[in-house]
């Protein structure tokens, strides 16, 4: 709910907020999770800690080239993500995409990557 919450704040200081939330789950149920993004082209993907699927975040990891792992403050890189969509009135097309995530050791909270779809 904090993680939700924060993109929420983040979004609507964008000037897109967010209009759908979906917390991002491994297929094995794992919900901690490795995050890689690209800041320049937008685009992310995660990595399951438990069994090392990966998962493509909004199908955007074919976008991207500056793939960066993220850590948190504490150096920690095993957290719980979401995805906050800002989409078009009367659509559920997405025209901004927000990734977020709370820290598995100390829970700080925060957007790590967004883009504006094309």
């Amino acid at each position: 709910m904090r993680l939700e919450k924060e993109i929420l704040r983040y979004s609507r200081l964008n000037g897109y907020p967010i209009d759908e939330y979906a917390p991002v789950v491994c297929s094995c149920g794992c919900r901690e999770l490795q995050l890689f993004s690209d800041d320049t082209e937008g685009g992310a993907f995660s990595i399951c800690t438990k069994c090392g699927s990966e998962i493509d975040i909004e199908n955007s990891k074919g976008y991207m080239e500056d793939t960066f792992q993220n850590l948190c403050q504490c150096d920690n890189d095993r957290m719980e993500l979401g995805v906050g969509k800002s989409v078009y009135p009367n659509t559920h097309e997405a025209r901004w995409i927000y990734v977020g995530a709370q820290c598995g050791k100390c829970n700080l909270v925060g957007v790590y990557v967004d883009w504006k779809e094309s």
